[in-house]
């Protein structure tokens, strides 16, 4: 009796712990947020938010000159003194004179204790896109009713001038940071979306992680790349991951019959096997209206495939590829029968501790807490309302039960690349499964083969369910991946997005753009065999311009290098060109590439076009 006392004692101290390490990380995050905030506010001269993050009372705002700089500038004035007082409002009213502004924060730690925190990092302060000065900032914050606001500012001043900042790549990526950062903050606004999270991984480094918008509308809780989300179908590729590790490691023959390991399923007209499921060219069914789901928990895989094993197979198997969820729940079956080991614990084993996937586990949204998981939110007469009963998950966890986080996608793919698969493995998974008709399909084991809009070899897998949007890309050449993911189920060229995100990280060349001004243009929207026509207005200054079309939409246009830009539209963002002669507008190509593709089309055509009015 004391041991079941001492271990219900226990339970309880460890989920207070839990829900108060929970918190502590709110708080973190909520300054983060603020960090955030601070430099959008500087990017858009955005003075009404700028000052709404400081302390109401006295705030200090110190600067000290390096004692490099201040040698330099003693030699021109034997007066000067070292530091410089100011005000946070008369530094910024200097930040809003014309040309563009920006501050870089990197290796931020922050220290709290609920009433007061300390946050100490390095900085890089940018006008015109060159680097004026640079060294080390501290802020101290007190809070204020719960929201978190700026009472202090020190910094130590190093001038370009004198004395150049030896992390040059880093600052570098700092630019290449600050180009996605306004994409993300221009999609956040045009798409109205309640929130979402990017993570971008170089070889082994995570270089870019960042949310935007809200994980709690109500409570305006910032997302952070802490923030869960429902992974959707890209549970697919985490499941596809552990298949590969078996297939390494000789546990299953992916080419047998599926009844080897599941010898309970019925047998239907053909033989099925694991790598047709993979492939989705198993001839298995996908939702259907008929199926015998119930709203209550699934507590094994062989409880779960009771809802479709009735089905019949739609085609006989290789014939034909057709999307199926319910073929990855026979297959997350396969893997426990030739494992001999629950499904969920193989991938926490074999996927998801090997290659630091802390934030990813099953969604039990029904069933415990999940304190780091973001509201869902379906779109309702033009605006977001939070679903307070979300759909049960267990019945599917290998096609699309698991909550996680960009960050984790981003460094499950290095597991294709760290050498945790070997080259054949990696092969095997990505190489396009072949129909009877020797057809190619572009699907691997799980994977989908595409390409981007300069022609790179990128392994992908998108998914939508409810409550979220979500995608990982991996750049296999370059060794980059990129995920991306949403709170809300939202209509989109996800792919494409991500492509753009990853765009300024892929391109060398810093060509600046060739707009400038204001143009009235045409806009001509084509789809499929139809063409509509809108006039519209478009202004450009300093790489950021707005398409305001008479029909009231809005699109906003970031440039990229020389004439490539990305135009940010409500349904994700887009590979533009724009033609210019002697200033006058010529035509703007926005083009909408297709995945599932092994080389960009010679014939690609736009699907919006515009041109001058």
């Amino acid at each position: 009796m004391k041991k079941i006392i001492g271990l219900f004692l226990f339970q309880i101290l460890f989920v207070q712990y839990s829900f108060c390490q929970a918190e502590l990380g709110s708080e973190k995050a909520k300054i983060n947020a603020i960090l955030n905030e601070f430099m959008r506010c500087i990017e858009t001269k955005d003075s009404i938010q700028m000052y709404a993050l400081f302390h109401k009372g006295p705030v200090t705002w110190v600067g000290v000159y390096k004692e490099s700089t201040q040698k330099e500038r003693f030699k021109k004035d034997s007066l000067s003194v070292n530091y410089k007082i100011s005000d946070y409002k008369t530094w910024f009213r200097n930040v809003c004179k014309p040309g563009s502004r920006r501050e870089d924060f990197n290796n931020i730690e922050i220290v709290e204790d609920g009433s007061i925190a300390s946050v100490i990092f390095d900085y890089s302060f940018w006008a015109n896109n060159k680097k004026g000065n640079w060294g080390k900032e501290f802020w101290h914050l007190v809070n204020e009713q719960g929201n978190w606001k700026i009472a202090s500012v020190v910094f130590s001043m190093e001038l370009e001038l004198y004395k150049t900042d030896p992390q040059s790549i880093q600052n570098l990526d700092n630019m290449q940071s600050n180009l996605v950062r306004k994409m993300a903050n221009e999609l956040l606004n045009i798409a109205n979306l309640p929130g979402f999270s990017i993570a971008i991984r170089k070889k082994d480094e995570i270089i870019f992680a960042q949310g935007f918008g809200y994980s709690d509308v109500e409570k305006k809780t910032p997302v952070t790349p802490l923030t869960q989300f429902r992974a959707a179908s890209t549970s697919k590729v985490m499941t596809v991951t552990g298949l590969a590790k078996m297939i390494q490691d000789g546990i299953i023959d992916i080419d047998a019959p599926i009844q080897k390991y599941v010898p309970s399923y019925p047998l239907k007209e053909y033989p099925i096997t694991s790598k047709q499921l993979a492939g989705n060219i198993s001839g298995m069914p996908h939702y259907l209206a008929s199926d015998k789901g119930e709203k209550r928990y699934y507590s094994t895989i062989s409880d779960a495939l009771n809802i479709f094993s009735h089905h019949k197979l739609l085609y006989k198997p290789q014939t034909q590829y057709s999307y199926s969820s319910a073929g990855f729940v026979l297959l997350s079956a396969a893997m426990e029968g030739a494992s001999s080991v629950r499904f969920l614990d193989y991938l926490q084993d074999n996927v998801f501790n090997p290659l630091a996937m802390k934030s990813t586990e099953p969604d039990m949204t029904p069933y415990r807490l999940m304190p780091n998981l973001t509201k869902f939110y379906v779109k309702r007469n033009g605006g977001y309302v939070v679903i307070k009963t979300p759909i049960e998950m267990s019945g599917i966890w290998a096609p699309g039960g698991f909550v996680t986080t960009p960050t984790d996608l981003v460094n499950m793919t290095n597991a294709y690349s760290n050498g945790y698969l070997n080259a054949t493995t990696v092969k095997k998974m990505f190489e396009s499964q072949i129909l009877l008709s020797g057809e190619k399909t572009q699907v691997g084991i799980g994977w989908r083969r595409s390409f981007d809009m300069e022609g790179r070899s990128i392994i992908e897998h998108a998914g939508i369910t409810e409550g979220t949007r979500s995608v990982i890309c991996y750049f296999p050449k370059e060794e980059m991946a990129i995920s991306i993911m949403t709170n809300t189920d939202w209509v989109s060229s996800i792919e494409e997005t991500a492509h753009m995100f990853l765009a300024p990280f892929l391109t060398k060349s810093t060509d600046a753009s060739i707009l400038k001004g204001d143009y009235l243009i045409k806009a001509k929207f084509i789809q499929k065999s139809k063409e509509e026509e809108i006039k519209g207005k478009l202004n450009f200054e300093n790489g950021m311009g707005k398409i305001i079309l008479e029909n009231g939409t809005i699109y906003s246009i970031i440039n990229l290098n020389g004439n490539v830009y990305s135009l940010i539209t409500n349904q994700g963002i887009y590979h533009l060109t724009i033609d210019l002669k002697e200033n006058k507008f010529l035509s703007g190509k926005a083009v909408k590439y297709q995945s599932q593709l092994s080389a960009i089309p010679t014939n690609l055509k736009p699907f919006l076009l515009f041109t001058t009015e």
